[in-house]
């Protein structure tokens, strides 16, 4: 299977659903492999549709975080509508949940809170992500996640939304319940998500266990959050209280953010926590399955994902919802005849639900809060580049200060002879200094005196910085 496509030279066949196919190709005009997403050619001559593609490029094309598969070109070649994007080779914690069962508890924070960083970086431009799952998580062979498939975000607020007849866009065992309703919604459902999968990591199991889609919006509706440890004897009570706040029905006695609910999952590690949350009724557990021992990993199939996957349309009657428009063009491709274009949501009212205080003790560890500026004490000491029109390859960031040391020592460890930095110290324009009101710290290789001597040490997931006060620290370097 090879053809060309523009200046594309499809080599292989990633996924394909209902709304097109996922392939890998070859950029021509870069010198690079990716993931092209063609949709199928009955959409590029839907003018409605495509005003909703170019919401979404526009919107995901913007997000410069680590955690995020990022678009490098949109667009449409001889009447068809694609998205360029990164190719990255990993597993799908929903195939490793499959094989090989619950991942020990530190793991599992692990994974959920790397998924929150991206989601903190979406919700803080306005977009909610609205399809978190494990399948859309992809995880490196350092252990570094990726939150893909942002083909069905939108943009947070009025006047933002387009719809259509279809399938509902999302997975139901994830779903918030007001998703089921015609309930406004907004960044809390992807904390709902996220705390299924919190879930799922933890035992192996979905939250919910149900034979049809009914039983199963029901499920959502109506019963309480589970209980992990009603499935997974041993794991840390705590773990039961920020489950049921991730999960309540009520969107207001949620956790605020993704960020809250991946700082309470982390102490709960410790043990128990404070928790304003909906205090889940007596209930035996929806089922009862065995948990492998914590962590073992699923047999290695590594597969090619790009960071919008499968397109698949969930049957429930429902909407199809897309991204507001962004001020910001994405990068076009040119192509025979290209043109520029950008990416992207029933029954009884949810029940109110009591929200119950549990005062808990604290356990504290090390230290919570790193000071401003400070060098993480680290083997490998703070370094501050010279901000001179140098390249640097950026290989993550640690933006929670709880996790400050936690977060840069991981990414060292992943990339020996690596170097860390901390955003604001810097002095540099080009470089974004906070992400929610918490300083950056970055992991890095260079500096480079030129950008081709950067690319070349780039790999995976990281991408290529210029340190100057003129490139906007939203924009990375293209190789």
């Amino acid at each position: 299977m090879s053809w060309q496509f523009g200046p594309y030279r499809v080599e292989s066949l990633i996924a394909r659903g209902g709304m097109g196919e996922v392939l890998r190709a070859y950029d021509t005009r870069h010198d690079r492999v990716v993931a092209l997403k063609l949709l199928a050619p009955e959409f590029a001559a839907d003018r409605e549709f495509q005003e909703r593609f170019r919401r979404e490029a526009h919107a995901v094309a913007r997000l410069r975080e680590p955690h995020v598969i990022p678009i490098h070109a949109y667009g449409e070649i001889d009447g068809r509508l694609y998205l360029d994007m990164r190719l990255v080779e990993g597993d799908d914690l929903g195939t490793r949940l499959a094989a090989g069962g619950a991942l020990a508890p530190a793991e599992a924070v692990d994974v959920v809170a790397q998924v929150a960083q991206a989601l903190a970086a979406a919700h803080a431009e306005g977009l909610v992500h609205r399809d978190v799952k494990p399948s859309n998580v992809l995880v490196g062979a350092t252990g570094f996640a990726y939150l893909v498939d942002f083909g069905i975000a939108r943009a947070a607020g009025p006047g933002t939304e387009l719809t259509a007849t279809g399938g509902a866009v999302g997975t139901l065992d994830y779903m918030a319940p007001e998703r089921f309703t015609d309930a406004p919604t907004d960044h809390r459902v992807d904390v709902y998500s996220l705390a299924c999968v919190l879930h799922q990591c933890l035992t192996g199991s979905k939250p919910f266990a149900a034979t049809t889609a009914a039983s199963l919006i029901g499920a959502h509706l109506h019963q309480p959050p589970p209980r992990p440890g009603d499935l997974r004897p041993g794991l840390p009570a705590a773990f039961d209280a920020v489950i049921a706040r991730g999960m309540a029905k009520d969107p207001a006695a949620r956790f605020g953010s993704v960020t809250e609910l991946a700082d309470a999952a982390r102490a709960a590690l410790g043990g128990t926590i404070p928790v304003q949350a909906t205090a889940p009724p007596t209930h035996q557990a929806t089922r009862v399955a065995p948990v492998t021992g914590g962590g073992r990993r699923a047999s290695k199939a590594p597969w090619l994902v790009a960071a919008v996957a499968l397109l698949a349309l969930v049957a429930v009657a429902a909407w199809f919802t897309i991204l507001k428009p962004s001020s910001q063009a994405g990068t076009t491709t040119a192509g025979t005849t290209p043109r520029s274009t950008s990416s992207t949501p029933p029954p009884s009212p949810t029940p109110p639900v009591t929200a119950t205080t549990t005062q808990v003790t604290v356990r504290t560890s090390v230290a919570t809060s790193i000071s401003a500026g400070a060098d993480l004490g680290l083997a490998t000491a703070m370094s501050t580049p010279a901000c001179d029109g140098s390249f640097i390859v950026i290989f993550g960031s640690a933006v929670t200060p709880a996790r400050y040391r936690a977060d840069v020592q991981r990414f060292l460890a992943a990339h020996p002879g690596a170097a860390y930095l901390h955003a604001p110290t810097t002095g540099c324009g080009s470089l974004r200094q906070q992400l929610n009101g918490a300083d950056i710290y970055a992991v890095y290789s260079g500096p480079f005196a030129t950008k081709d001597a950067a690319c070349a040490r780039r790999s995976g997931g990281a991408y290529v910085k210029r340190l100057n006060n003129t490139t906007p620290p939203t924009q990375a370097i293209t190789c």
